[in-house]
């Protein structure tokens, strides 16, 4: 959840500089390429959209 800063006509740049100093920076992005292929669910995904949908009828 982000942070809420509340400004109005009499916020100076400064004050709001001071504020947005104090927010956190952001973080490097997660490098999901690691975790592909490593769960194994023991059936073609194709093959089970197909039966799921298949149900439907």
């Amino acid at each position: 959840m982000g942070k809420v800063i509340e400004i109005d006509k009499t916020t100076t740049r400064s004050q709001l500089d001071k504020e947005l100093d104090k927010l956190p920076n952001k973080k490097d992005p997660i490098d999901l390429n690691k975790y592909f292929g490593k769960v194994k669910f023991g059936v073609d995904g194709l093959e089970y959209q197909l039966k799921s949908r298949d149900e439907w009828r």
